[in-house]
């Protein structure tokens, strides 16, 4: 799956030079300065939403265990009623995609093709689309 760094607004296509905000990590420690102990603010990956119906895909390399804090707080979105779907990637055509629970486990994980992978975020959109009918 190619997760290169974007040229451009994926949405309207202004060129990243165009754009007033800066893209790439940004830096929140000014944030984790006034927060106890080793809270910090978390990014996340992707967020699709529908119909007050949220998908929050938290991307990974192959073999990367998800740490310890985002772990706590993405289970803590499951609890919330989102669903959270953790997406390792092998190489440019595979993933490994895994729901976690409401204890924070990813229990299953299933490997597909990034096609695949793409025709279950439609699907997920599509069982939303059918539950509000």
């Amino acid at each position: 799956m190619a997760n290169d760094p974007l040229r451009g607004c994926p949405t309207c296509g202004t060129p990243v030079d165009e754009l007033r905000v800066p893209l790439g990590m940004r830096d929140y420690r000014w944030i984790s300065e006034v927060l106890p102990g080793r809270e910090a603010p978390m990014d996340i990956d992707a967020v699709v939403e529908k119909s007050g119906h949220v998908l929050i895909q938290e991307f990974k390399p192959a073999g990367v265990a998800l740490p310890l804090g985002q772990r706590l707080t993405l289970r803590a979105f499951v609890r919330l009623g989102c669903d959270v779907w953790v997406v390792w990637e092998e190489d440019s055509a595979h993933v490994q995609v895994g729901a976690m629970d409401r204890h924070g486990n990813v229990k299953f994980v299933e490997r597909m093709t990034v096609r695949k992978y793409r025709k279950r975020i439609v699907e997920w959109r599509e069982d939303i689309l059918r539950e509000a009918s």
